[in-house]
């Protein structure tokens, strides 16, 4: 081989690296501006959560002031960064009133005691809510991931989860809350 060619040789490949690195270039650049994206669609979704809490939280006709509280407390958490502690909160406010509505539901007893448990835990109200067709499927599957999320935010440290799974748990939680909290306000007012 000449010493020509070789040169010749040589400036090809080095054109074709080049070639290679600025298209490399230029598809991590697309993927920024795609992640980006993702992040600003996040943020505001993050802002419409805060926004549903805080209407829920003044809807004083609806939700109990213990409730409102919880609720601000969860909005706060959102404001530093803590969506898992905020999950935790949510899953708090719907197990507690989930209690409420079946304290006296013999159907929740039988279906604690097949699972192995002499009192319900949250799994059993969750399920004893859909199969009572108050939670649709699909709800049921979201607000199970919460309880996971709930379940690791309370025993391990550091919990970090994928966003579109907190959102979407977030969105089924306060779904669940406003519902509940007016079947326990209509059942007060019947029994009043």
């Amino acid at each position: 081989m000449k010493k020509s060619d070789f040169g010749t040789l040589l400036a090809l490949v080095a054109g074709l690296v080049i070639a290679f690195l600025l298209v490399d270039n230029v598809l991590k650049k697309i993927k920024i501006a795609e992640l980006q994206k993702e992040i600003d669609e996040n943020e505001n979704l993050t802002k419409e959560i805060r926004n549903r809490l805080k209407e829920l939280m003044q809807n004083e006709k609806e939700v109990d002031p213990r409730i409102a509280n919880e609720l601000g407390q969860m909005i706060a958490l959102l404001e530093i960064k803590q969506d898992t502690s905020a999950i935790f909160k949510l899953a708090k406010i719907l197990e507690n009133l989930l209690k409420e509505l079946y304290k006296n539901d013999k159907e929740l007893r039988i279906l604690a005691e097949s699972n192995g448990r002499k009192n319900p835990a949250f799994a059993d109200y969750l399920q004893h809510a859909k199969n009572n067709k108050l939670i649709s499927s699909e709800d049921f599957h979201l607000l199970s991931v919460l309880k996971i999320i709930r379940n690791e935010e309370a025993h391990d440290l550091d919990v970090h989860k994928e966003r579109s799974r907190i959102l979407a748990a977030f969105v089924a939680g306060i779904g669940l809350v406003l519902s509940l909290c007016a079947i326990l306000k209509k059942k007060t007012i019947e029994t009043t």
